[in-house]
């Protein structure tokens, strides 16, 4: 028995009391709170660049097309600008005329000039 005590009294003696040690979080709800707004926003910002992009990229395009519209407009205005000088030629609309059968009367016909003012 005493042998048992001892044994006993050694086991009480090694075991030491085991402390209920509380471990502190690093991070405290306010950090976290603060920590998940900042990643919120974070997204948000991103996609305010993205969308912004990408209208960037979609008037770029509409630019670029209506460049080429006006590009095409121009020869077809230079083409159409060459029509009326060839049409409007005076011997053309007196040879249209007088197919038509109109005569000339040239005592009714006034001569208009333009003034040059240099």
């Amino acid at each position: 028995m005493v042998a048992r005590q001892i044994q006993e009294q050694e086991q009480r003696q090694v075991q030491p009391k085991k402390r209920i040690r509380r471990i502190r979080t690093t991070v405290t709800l306010g950090e976290r709170m603060i920590i998940g707004f900042m990643a919120i926003m974070t997204f948000v910002v991103l996609g305010i660049i993205v969308h912004n992009f990408a209208s960037i990229y979609s008037v770029n395009q509409e630019v670029h097309k209506l460049e080429g519209d006006i590009s095409k407009q121009v020869e077809v205005n230079e083409g159409l600008s060459l029509q009326v000088v060839e049409l409007s030629a005076p011997d053309r609309i007196l040879s249209i005329a007088k197919e038509l059968g109109m005569s000339l009367d040239e005592n009714k016909v006034k001569v208009v000039q333009q003034t040059s003012s240099n």
